[in-house]
């Protein structure tokens, strides 16, 4: 990393391109909408909505809607949990039964509060009539989440596998309101919100007061439509999948998490929560670790924690870097919402930004120089371009690429893609109206010129060569109705 001075510009440019890839993805992916925030150093530098709120009345997504942020519920609850440890009011070995006296003889008495949090309790999932998620029924109140945990099948023995459990989580929440003796609402708002000052970060969807939701909807799997879903309670189960919060409130919540913030709970208890106990594949194939209510994944070859949610018709994502004090947000408004990828791909547009490379940003390679010529004032030539003007957004009937600059860097980069950085493509500057493509081993047409063409006020109109582009504008985001 640069200096702090140095490393803040450099990601507020990526930021600044990032808007318009987050403009292209969520047009490209058909979702409704996304709602992004971006937090560095405790900064707020990203809060913005990009596409619709809600599609049948055209409102459009702004950064004060609030979303259900689903399982992100499970981080804030062991946050809560960890503050009572960290009181002296739990420990980590104690079994629900020693506090919620009606699973007294069950099954799941003996299970521990390290089990429960880390999904290595072997409890049912959502139980065998799950249909709650279908809002075909109401979500479990308390006599019935009891009953469904009370009656566990035997699929894993305790400690044996990874088995995530939103029933699991629904016992936790229990176990908070019996020790504290106040509802859970009551403590989300005594151990979490209120210490940060969070006004839209409510325990359920019931609790929300001047509430400015978004519509959740359908994914495009089995229709080219989409429709809209109900939002309803989550009951017991609120403590795995209940709460509402914005971006920008998630996000400061997951602030808190960062190595150095004792706002909430000390280094040592965070360390505790991104330790992982299991390791498990996700569905998009990619290797996630597991410890206390916390998600631990790599990006760039860095480890972030955080977590993800899913609720009727919304998808969504927080990333931390806890050492660099980065976090990511990003909450969309529809079940096959990319939030995950968006947030990955900002991630890696803010890494890239910070990369230093030993080669100067303008410097022409040997290859580009022909052979007997003089190198001295071509390289002088060179740096003394500024790479910004051949900067844009640039397609054909093929495809749609974006030239832009991270870090020392002048890249190639196709919004098309969702991953921004792995298909990038590093550009040279040769003089003030031509870029190379790099020498190497390629399908396409590799170490060739690309020639920009400027009007009387140094606008591009047109890129040949090598790539024949002209320049495109951002795209509004898709309205499925």
């Amino acid at each position: 990393m640069a200096k702090r001075s140095d490393a803040f510009v450099l990601a507020r440019n990526a930021l600044d391109y990032a808007s318009g890839w987050l403009t292209y993805r969520t047009w490209r992916t058909r979702v409704p909408g996304a709602q992004v925030a971006v937090m560095i150093g405790g900064d707020l530098i990203t809060n913005k909505g990009y596409g619709w709120a809600d599609l049948e009345s055209s409102e459009r997504l702004g950064a004060a809607h609030q979303f259900r942020i689903a399982s992100h519920s499970k981080w804030l609850t062991a946050t809560a949990i960890m503050r009572l440890v960290e009181d002296g009011m739990l420990r980590l070995d104690d079994t629900v039964g020693t506090h919620v006296q009606e699973l007294s003889g069950t099954k799941v008495a003996d299970l521990t509060l390290r089990e429960l949090l880390s999904h290595g309790s072997g409890t049912t999932r959502d139980s065998e009539d799950s249909s709650f998620w279908s809002a075909e029924r109401p979500f479990p109140d308390r006599d019935e989440l009891i009953a469904l945990a009370s009656d566990r099948p035997d699929i894993y023995s305790v400690g044996t596998a990874f088995k995530y459990s939103n029933i699991g989580y629904g016992l936790l929440g229990l176990v908070l309101e019996a020790v504290a003796e106040r509802s859970f609402d009551d403590l989300a708002r005594e151990l979490i919100t209120r210490p940060l000052g969070l006004s839209k970060t409510v325990a359920d969807v019931d609790d929300r007061k001047s509430a400015k939701p978004v519509t959740g909807y359908s994914g495009i799997v089995t229709s080219h439509g989409r429709k809209p879903f109900p939002s309803p309670g989550s009951a017991s189960l609120r403590a795995a999948t209940g709460f509402t919060s914005t971006a920008a409130e998630l996000a400061r919540f997951a602030h808190s998490h960062v190595q150095g913030n004792d706002e909430l709970l000390s280094d040592r208890a965070k360390a505790l929560m991104r330790q992982p106990l299991w390791r498990y594949t996700d569905r998009s194939g990619l290797d996630v670790g597991y410890g206390l209510g916390t998600m631990v994944t790599s990006i760039g070859g860095r480890e972030w924690i955080g977590h993800g949610g899913s609720w009727l018709g919304q998808s969504t994502r927080t990333i931390v870097e806890p050492t660099l004090g980065i976090v990511i947000t990003v909450l969309t408004n529809s079940i096959d919402g990319p939030a995950e990828e968006l947030a990955f791909g900002i991630a890696r547009l803010l890494l890239a930004s910070q990369e230093r490379h030993t080669a100067p940003l303008s410097l022409s390679a040997a290859a580009s120089i022909p052979l007997g010529s003089g190198t001295s004032a071509a390289t002088r030539t060179a740096r003394r371009v500024d790479p910004s003007r051949f900067m844009g957004r640039f397609a054909n009937e093929w495809s749609i690429t974006d030239v832009v600059e991270l870090g020392d860097r002048l890249l190639a980069i196709s919004p098309a893609a969702a991953d921004p950085i792995e298909s990038a493509i590093e550009l040279t500057v040769v003089d003030e109206h031509t870029l190379r493509l790099p020498v190497e081993s390629s399908i396409g047409p590799a170490g060739e010129l690309l020639h920009y063409e400027f009007d009387a006020k140094d606008r591009i109109q047109r890129i040949s060569g090598a790539w024949r582009l002209k320049p495109a504008p951002l795209l509004e985001p898709f309205p499925l109705q």
